[in-house]
């Protein structure tokens, strides 16, 4: 089974070591930073580490070159868009009353830079940290553990879901169903598929029902008083020397470009 969701790549590097609640952190701070740093060469030149550090931590360039991929789009849109809505600085070009000037292209690039330096923030996250160490970094942090089971279980079925709407459709169509005309047609004509899809989905959620409650999920109070069972894991998160010596120089980084910002403004 595909797993569409997950990102993780498989490595044994520093950063996939590091405890997931000090990437959040990171991660949090780097996209603060990518809004306070009013330069694009200093956005250009995080963005340029960013990738140095995914690439020196085991993650393929081909990995890096998808995020940029689905990056595209999005940063055509604002060099296109963006420049028009912020005429300031020498006009280059004027057709009636949009006006494109030099200033809007910086504005634009600056803005195209900080959305990827943004997104590569929240990748070098996904890339290096696996879904199970992502949720519970959220439970640690004061998620209650039914939201973070609720988003553990669609990261792991929603792929699940999507590949078997992919495997009835194709049994269909081998069976002679095609989908054709306009939207409303179509709609009508994947009515098969999508009833096979929703009475797969809750056998699904019926063995998965059963397996949470053969696990203890729900558990009725036990021992002294009305107190539920304490509850245990498999793997807990533990800081080490690295991961406090890593939160504290994130933390530093910040204080450092907000004194930046404060002082030289931008």
């Amino acid at each position: 089974m595909s797993v569409a969701l997950d990102f993780y790549v498989h490595r044994e590097s520093w950063l996939h070591r590091l405890d997931p609640r000090v990437k959040l952190w990171g991660v949090l701070v780097g996209c603060v930073a990518a809004f306070l740093l009013p330069s694009l060469s200093v956005q250009g030149v995080l963005l340029l580490g960013l990738h140095l550090l995914l690439l020196g931590n085991g993650i393929p360039w081909r990995v890096l070159r998808g995020l940029w991929r689905q990056m595209a789009v999005l940063i055509v849109l604002i060099m296109a868009l963006q420049p028009f809505f912020t005429p300031s600085g020498d006009p280059l070009v004027a057709v009636g009353p949009l006006r494109l000037t030099v200033g809007g292209l910086s504005q634009a690039g600056l803005l195209a830079t900080r959305a990827l330096v943004t997104a590569f923030f929240i990748g070098a996250l996904l890339f290096t940290t696996d879904q199970r160490s992502l949720v519970q970094a959220f439970v640690r942090l004061g998620l209650p553990y039914t939201w973070g089971l609720t988003f553990s279980l669609t990261l792991r079925f929603l792929p699940a879901i999507q590949q078997l709407f992919m495997t009835v459709r194709e049994a269909q169509a081998a069976r002679g169903w095609v989908a054709e005309g306009n939207l409303f047609r179509r709609f009508r004509e994947y009515l098969p598929v999508l009833v096979a899809v929703i009475i797969g989905t809750l056998r699904m959620s019926d063995r998965l029902t059963l397996a949470l409650a053969a696990r203890g999920m729900a558990a009725p109070a036990s021992g002294e008083g009305d107190r539920p069972p304490q509850r245990t894991v498999w793997r807990d998160l533990h800081m080490r020397r690295t991961d406090w010596m890593t939160w504290i120089g994130i933390t530093l980084a910040l204080l450092a470009v907000s004194f930046w910002r404060l002082v030289f403004g931008g």
